[in-house]
């Protein structure tokens, strides 16, 4: 099964990555944007600032197959 690099990066600053196997591209790309959510739902209900949460995906020769990007920005 192939596996793919999920990389979370928090206004450029990375929380982190993990390996994941998954079937395919698709599947990797439902992972990314559940992780997304997650980590916004817990993330970001403390944020009093403008933010950038990024969950990026690599296949096993280290090229991007997909990137799901949250922007926060508050109103003045």
């Amino acid at each position: 099964m192939p596996r793919y690099l999920f990389e979370v990066v928090w206004d450029g600053q990375s929380l982190g990555d993990a390996w994941v196997e998954l079937a395919t591209i698709g599947a990797a790309r439902k992972e990314a944007l559940r992780a997304l959510h997650d980590i916004a739902g817990e993330e970001t209900a403390v944020v009093a600032q403008d933010r950038t949460l990024v969950v990026s995906v690599q296949d096993e020769a280290g090229l991007g197959v997909y990137s799901a990007t949250l922007t926060l920005s508050q109103s003045p």
